[in-house]
C-alpha cells in the first residue's frame, strides 16, 4: 500500500534529520538525550508529513535541505563550524583555490552522502502516492511547538540550557538551514542595494606634522588568520618570531580585539573610520585620505585580481589607491603555491619607483587554512606538518605555528626594505583561528576569543624615530591597555602626520 511507504518515507527523513544533531545530543544525559531526540522525530515527522501535502514543492524541497543539510551537519558536528549567514557569505566570496584546500577527504565524503541521501530522498517522496493525514500531525505540532517556545521565552533556566541546543529550530537541522538562508538572501539584498561607500578624502582633515627633510613611508600589512597567542613576541612558548625578538624598535600590543572573525567583515572595518559601537562602512580606506594629503599610494594583494570585483566587500574599500597589484599581475603562482615572500620583489619596486611621501597596503596570505600550504620549506620548523585532516592535533599546531614563522620572516625582511628610511610598519591580523579548542577548528565564530584576539605589531625605523620622536612615545604609552581594531584607521593616519577633524575615534595623538 501506498500509505505504509510514505509514513516509512516521513520516519527515516525524521530519523535522519534528528541525528545530524549528534554532537548536541551526545553532551546531554542518557534522559535528556532520550527525550531530546524523541522531540526532534516526532517534530520532524509532523513538519515534513504537512509539507508532503504540497507533493510538488517538497520533492525538491526536502532533498536540497536534505543536502545542505548533511554537509552541514558534517561541519557541525566535526568541526563545531555551525550553519550561518556568515558562512553562506564565505562560501559564495570564496576563491577557488581557498576551496579546494578546504576539501579533505572527510569533507568530500560528506558531500557524496549528502549527494546520496538527497537522491534517495527525491526517489522515495516520489513513491508517495498518497498523501498523510493531517490530523495527527497536526495534534504533534499543537504539543510540540509550545515546548520550542518555553525554551526560548526561558531560555536561562538549568532545562532549557541544556536542551536548547539539541532541539530549538535556532540550531536543529533543517530549521538552521532555512533560517540562514533567509538571513542572508536579506543581508544580500541589503548588501547589493547599499550606497557606494564615500571617499575618505572627504572627512574633515588636517596635517599635523611639518613637512619632514626626508619622505615619509607607511606601510599597512593585514595579516591572515593570525592569531596573538602564538606569537613569541607576545609570550608564546615556542620560537615562532625569532626575528620580531630582535627588532629594537619592534612594539607589541599583545592580543587586540578584531572588529569579526571574518575576513568580509573585519579587513573593511579595518582600514575605515567603522568601530565596533559603530560598525557600518560609511567610506572607502584611509588612502584616498594620505592621497589628499599627498601621498602616493599603493595596494599589493595576495589575492588574484581575477577573482574580486568592484563589488566585492574588501574591494570596495579600496579606494583611488594608485598602483593596484594583485597576485597574478606579478607571478604564475597559483593559490596553493604562492607564498607571501613573493611580494616582497613587488614592494621593493614599488618603493624604488615612487618618489616622495607613500602609503602602502599589503594584504598577505598569512595562516589561512590550509596553513601547511603557506609558507616555504625553509619555515618547517614544527614537524610533522603535513595533516589530511583534524585527527592529529599537534600536527595541525605545528604547521599554524609554521606559518607564523613564515609571517616573521615576511615582516623581517619587509622591514630591511625600509630600515635606512624614515618608515613605519603596522601588523594587524583580520581574525584568529580555532586550532581544537572545545573541538572548534578555523574560523566564523565571532564568540570565541581566539578568533577575535590577533597581534598589532607596529615597527618603526631610526629615521622615524628621530623625525617623530612624539608619535614614538605615544605608542610606547599605549603598551599595556586594552585595545581593538578601532584604533586602526585613526592611529594609521595620525602617524602619517594627518588627524581628523571633530572625531569620536581613538586617536593617537590631538
Amino acid at each position: 500500500m501506498a500509505f505504509p511507504k510514505t509514513n516509512i518515507t516521513l520516519l527515516l527523513l525524521s530519523l535522519a534529520f534528528a541525528g545530524m544533531m549528534y554532537l548536541p545530543l551526545s553532551q546531554l544525559s542518557p534522559t535528556y538525550a532520550l527525550f531530546a531526540f524523541t522531540y526532534l522525530v516526532l517534530f520532524h515527522y509532523s513538519i515534513f508529513a504537512i509539507a508532503l501535502r504540497i507533493k510538488k514543492i517538497a520533492i525538491i524541497v526536502i532533498p536540497v535541505l536534505l543536502f545542505l543539510s548533511t554537509v552541514g551537519a558534517y561541519l557541525y558536528n566535526f568541526l563545531n563550524i555551525k550553519i550561518s549567514d556568515n558562512l553562506l557569505f564565505l562560501l559564495i566570496e570564496t576563491t577557488v583555490g581557498e576551496a579546494s584546500e578546504t576539501l579533505t577527504p572527510q569533507f568530500v565524503l560528506s558531500i557524496v552522502i549528502a549527494l546520496l541521501l538527497s537522491i534517495s530522498a527525491y526517489a522515495a517522496i516520489k513513491r508517495c502516492t498518497q498523501p498523510p493525514k493531517l490530523k495527527w500531525p497536526i495534534l504533534l505540532l499543537l504539543l510540540l511547538i509550545p515546548i520550542n517556545v518555553a525554551l526560548s521565552k526561558c531560555n536561562k533556566h538549568p532545562i532549557a540550557v541544556q536542551l536548547r541546543p539539541s532541539i530549538a529550530t535556532k540550531y536543529a537541522f533543517p530549521f538552521c538551514v532555512i533560517d540562514s538562508v533567509a538571513n542572508f538572501s536579506i543581508r544580500w539584498v541589503q548588501y547589493k542595494t547599499r550606497p557606494k561607500p564615500k571617499s575618505s578624502a572627504s572627512l574633515d582633515s588636517e596635517l599635523i606634522t611639518p613637512q619632514q627633510t626626508e619622505p615619509l613611508t607607511v606601510i599597512f600589512v593585514i595579516g591572515e588568520s593570525a592569531r596573538a597567542d602564538h606569537f613569541q613576541i607576545n609570550g608564546y612558548s615556542r620560537e615562532t618570531t625569532p626575528h620580531l625578538i630582535k627588532e629594537k624598535n619592534v612594539i607589541t600590543y599583545g592580543a587586540i580585539r578584531s572588529f569579526a572573525a571574518l575576513t568580509r567583515i573585519s579587513v573593511p572595518a579595518m582600514l575605515t573610520p567603522a568601530t565596533s559601537a559603530h560598525p557600518k562602512i560609511t567610506t572607502n580606506s584611509f588612502l584616498d585620505l594620505f592621497v589628499k594629503h599627498g601621498f602616493a599610494t599603493a595596494w599589493i594583494s595576495a589575492n588574484s585580481r581575477a577573482v574580486y570585483s568592484s563589488d566585492m566587500p574588501t574591494t570596495r574599500i579600496m579606494g583611488n589607491a594608485q598602483q593596484t597589484i594583485f597576485r597574478n599581475d606579478f607571478t604564475t603562482a597559483d593559490y596553493s603555491t604562492f607564498r607571501d615572500e613573493m611580494m616582497l620583489p613587488v614592494v621593493k619596486r614599488v618603493l624604488s619607483n615612487i618618489d616622495g611621501n607613500r602609503t602602502i597596503v599589503i594584504h598577505t596570505r598569512g595562516s589561512h587554512f590550509n596553513y601547511h600550504t603557506k609558507y616555504s620549506e625553509k619555515y618547517r620548523k614544527f614537524t610533522p606538518d603535513k595533516y589530511s585532516n583534524y585527527e592529529n592535533l599537534n600536527t595541525v599546531i605545528n604547521a599554524y605555528d609554521n606559518s607564523i614563522l613564515a609571517t616573521d620572516a615576511f615582516l623581517a625582511n619587509l622591514y630591511d626594505l625600509v630600515r635606512d628610511k624614515n618608515a613605519l610598519v603596522i601588523y594587524s591580523s583580520d581574525h584568529g583561528e580555532s586550532l581544537g579548542e572545545d573541538g572548534i577548528f578555523m574560523h566564523g565564530n565571532k564568540k570565541r576569543p581566539e578568533q577575535r584576539n590577533v597581534p598589532l605589531i607596529i615597527w618603526y625605523s631610526d629615521k622615524y624615530a628621530i623625525h617623530n620622536p612624539r608619535y614614538v612615545e605615544a605608542l610606547k604609552q599605549q603598551i599595556g591597555k586594552s585595545l581593538s581594531h578601532d584604533i586602526l584607521f585613526p592611529w594609521t593616519i595620525n602617524l602619517g602626520g594627518i588627524a581628523l577633524k571633530n572625531t569620536s575615534l581613538p586617536v593617537l595623538m590631538n
